[in-house]
This record gives structure tokens, C-alpha cells and sequence, in this order.
């Protein structure tokens, strides 16, 4: 049976992962080890019978097999992690196996690459491969081309920003809706997420408080795919859940504005935005009429507040359970409104401080499993978020390691004279002098996170 190249990358890192987890523990010699050694030797083999080569490429938090991206899914994350990490360690930028290698240049390699990197260097250049071989990482390397047009996903971001704002205030005017544009909205989200994941969750940091409900839309919605394909979703599945996203909120275009942007709301006001969940199903069947993806849509609108212990609202039957879907926007919601500024909440949470509180009602609220790859997604300091360091200087997180989620890279944005400055980027995983001693707000530095994005 042909597989897709993503999957044999995903196959192969799975048996040189055994591989290297079984040298660590065990003698060469040993059955266990020659066992895997000869695993990985076959499925080598087998993918050289139809390319000249196999070249795994790491290219900051990416993993490419043969120029395919490899995806950190829940299934293979402790995998693909280990190898990042150690390529990332070791500063390869590339390892490529050749025609004609053997088990022993396998086992040979293997016994050498669990090792520090300095008596790394030494014992590659000492020992003869002549199947494998390695390029090293420097801070001039070529952006592959996968990534290279990081304007194109600011495009379809800004893009899809200004076709929901357009879809809501055509609802709110009582205006003919192109559904045909909401469909190339997620579509083109969809693509760019395949493109560059941790580009389009970037974006996904802008908060505008004039445009809070078309941006916290957007960003649910890009939350909810990138979720999703952390768990191994499917692309029709994808399709459907970002749609969802999108779509969540619809309800509020029946509450009236002057409700919506109040400060403080009295019970009865309340209950009115309440009843944007069930408004939102009605929404939903004018602009998508009862096609599969309108379902989709309609039910998590109506289930996206309903909590994991049977609580929430609107009110349902003690034996109903929200959809998977509902359960990841849920989440998406929850954070993405923690973490934005709104009318009566003019400073938001610390992005921190927000996974916290996720992490504090895992089985009350949230769905233990789904926050936890919510968390293995942004990172224990999601992109975006100001960090102060022990070096006196503050950095803004841009990038999450994979293999360490709670030491970012970091750019140098306030220097230790407390200037603002366009700094190096720092990998607090490497700088073992460096570390982080707490989360802080960007306000109180006059920084704007957006403007690192865009």
C-alpha cells in the first residue's frame, strides 16, 4: 500500500527513535538493540528503492522529511520531539542517509548521536560514514521554501479579518451574506496553517479592542484548526471545526451594542448575552441554510458554553455531552477572550496566567486532555508574551521549543539599561545563563507585541 511522504517521515522517525532510545539504554549487542537497528535499516531501504535520498532538515521549531513537514501530533509528539530536540542540541541543520548504508554505520551513528555535542564532533569526524552525513546550523541559514513567503500568510490572515468583518455587518444590516466568501476564509486559513502553524498562531496574538468581536472570532477560529491538528484531525474535519470557530459568536449580532460593549452588566442584561448561543443557530441556518458544515456549526454554537462537569449554558439534560468540536472551541474561546482587551476588561490576562487558570479547571470547565495539547501547542509562555529575565532585560517570546515548552525563544526588546531595542534572539533552552523570572505586561514597557508580528 503507497503511503504519503509525510507518513513515512512520520515512520521513520518513529524507528530511529526506538533506535536511539534503546542504545541508551542497552549494549550494542544487545537483541533489543540489533532488533531496531535492523527495523530502521529496512524501512531505509525501502524508502531509497523510490528516492536517491532520505534528508531530515530542522529549520528552527520545524522538522522536514524529503522538503515535507513533519506535524508534532499528539500520537508521535514524544518522537518527533526527542529528534528535534537532539538535532536542535547537536546544531544540525541537516542529516542525510544514503544508498548502500549498513546496520553497523547505523549502529555506529546511533551509539554516537545520544552523546554531548563537542565528543559528538570528535567521534563523527574520527569514525568513517560514509552513508550519512551532516550539515551544521549557522545563523545564515536559507529559510526553506515552504516558509519563505511569510507575507502570504499576514495576507490571508488580514484578509480573512476583513471577510468576517464583512459577513457580521452585513448580518447586523440585514444585508445579503456571500457564503461562498466564508468558505475561502477558512480554506485559505486552513492552507496557510499547513504552510507555516506557528506564523498564522502568531497572528493570532493581535488583539484590536475597537474590533474585538471580529478578532476574537478569527482567532478562535485559528486556535480551534491548530488544536484540532494537534490531534490528528482530518482536512474535512479541519474545515469544519474552523468554520465552527468563525461562526461561534454569530449569536451577538441579535444582542443589541449598546449590551455588548457595556462596562457592567446587570443580571438581566446578562441573561440577554447569555442567549447569544441559541441566537447563533439561527444565524447560522440564514447564512449556511443545513448543509454538513452549517450542522457543525450550529450545534457547537449552541454547545460552546457548556462545561465539562454538565454546567454552563443554555441548560441541557443532565446525560447531554457537548461534541469534540464544542469542546476545542471551548477552550480557544475561553483563552483568546482571557487574553484580549474588551471594554470592561482594558488590560487582559498574562497569556501565562490564562493557561493557568485552563489548567486550574481541567475537569470542571475544560476537558483535561484537550487543555493539556492546548498547552503543548502555544507553550507555558505562548507567543507573544513579554518575559523578564535574570540578565535585566526583557524579551518577547516568538517562537516555542518544541522540546522544551516552558524555555522559549525569546527576542531582546528592553535592554539592561531599560531601552527599547530591536535585540538578538535568544534560545533560553541553549543560554543556560539565562532564565526567565517571570511573565510581566507588556504595557507597563510600552511594548506592542503586534508590531513583532506584522
Amino acid at each position: 500500500m503507497k503511503i504519503s511522504l509525510r507518513e513515512a517521515g512520520d515512520n521513520f522517525i518513529s524507528f530511529f527513535y526506538t533506535l536511539i532510545k534503546a542504545v541508551q539504554v542497552h549494549d550494542l549487542r544487545n537483541d533489543v538493540v540489533q532488533s531496531a537497528a535492523q527495523k530502521l535499516l529496512e524501512y531505509i531501504n525501502s524508502i531509497l528503492t523510490a528516492t536517491s535520498t532520505i534528508e531530515i532538515v530542522r529549520y528552527r521549531d520545524y522538522i522536514f522529511f524529503n522538503k515535507q513537514r513533519l506535524r508534532f501530533k499528539i500520537d508521535r509528539f514524544a518522537s518527533l520531539q526527542f529528534i528535534d530536540s537532539k538535532l536542535r542540541v547537536l546544531k544540525i541543520k541537516s542529516l542525510t542517509f544514503l544508498p548502500g548504508i549498513s546496520k553497523e554505520e547505523i549502529l555506529k551513528f546511533s551509539s554516537i548521536f545520544k552523546l554531548e555535542r563537542d565528543i559528538f564532533l570528535k567521534q563523527f569526524t574520527l569514525e568513517k560514514f560514509n552513508h550519512i552525513q551532516l550539515e551544521f546550523a549557522t545563523r545564515d541559514d536559507e529559510i526553506p521554501e515552504l516558509l519563505k513567503d511569510g507575507e502570504r500568510v499576514k495576507r490571508t490572515y488580514f484578509r480573512a479579518l476583513k471577510g468576517l468583518r464583512n459577513l457580521m455587518q452585513n448580518l447586523w444590516t440585514n444585508r445579503p451574506v456571500d457564503v461562498i466568501s466564508s468558505r475561502r476564509i477558512v480554506y485559505s486559513l486552513l492552507n496557510a496553517l499547513f504552510q507555516d502553524e506557528y506564523g498564522l498562531l502568531a497572528l493570532a496574538t493581535l488583539k484590536n479592542i475597537d474590533e474585538y468581536t471580529f478578532n476574537h472570532s478569527l482567532n478562535v477560529g485559528i486556535l480551534s484548526m491548530a488544536l484540532g491538528q494537534r490531534i490528528d484531525l482530518n482536512r474535512k474535519s479541519l474545515a469544519q471545526l474552523g468554520t465552527a470557530g468563525l461562526l461561534h459568536d454569530l449569536g451577538k449580532v441579535d444582542i443589541p451594542k449598546e449590551i455588548m460593549y457595556k462596562v457592567e452588566l446587570s443580571n438581566e442584561e446578562w441573561e440577554k448575552i447569555k442567549l447569544h448561543s441559541v441566537y447563533g443557530v439561527k444565524e447560522i441556518v440564514r447564512i449556511r441554510e443545513l448543509d454538513e458544515i452549517g450542522m457543525v456549526g450550529m450545534v457547537v454554537a449552541y454547545q460552546h458554553h457548556w462545561n465539562y462537569d454538565g454546567t454552563g449554558y443554555p441548560a441541557r439534560e443532565k446525560d447531554e455531552k457537548p461534541m469534540l468540536f464544542a469542546k476545542i472551541v471551548r477552550i480557544c474561546d475561553a483563552y483568546d477572550a482571557m487574553t484580549s482587551p474588551r471594554t470592561y476588561q482594558p488590560i487582559p490576562y498574562l497569556r501565562h496566567y490564562a493557561l493557568r487558570i485552563l489548567w486550574a479547571h481541567k475537569h470542571t470547565w475544560f476537558d483535561p486532555i484537550l487543555v493539556k495539547a492546548f498547552i503543548q501547542l502555544l507553550g507555558v509562555y505562548p507567543v507573544g508574551s513579554c518575559l523578564e529575565l535574570n540578565s535585566r532585560e526583557i524579551g518577547l517570546v516568538i517562537r516555542q521549543n518544541v522540546g522544551y515548552l516552558d524555555l522559549p525563544l525569546v527576542k531582546i526588546v528592553i535592554n539592561k539599561q531599560g531601552e527599547n531595542v530591536d535585540g538578538a534572539t535568544v534560545d533560553l533552552s541553549l543560554e543556560k545563563g539565562i532564565n526567565i523570572v517571570r511573565p510581566v505586561f507588556p504595557q507597563q514597557y510600552g511594548i506592542n507585541p503586534a508590531t513583532y508580528f506584522v
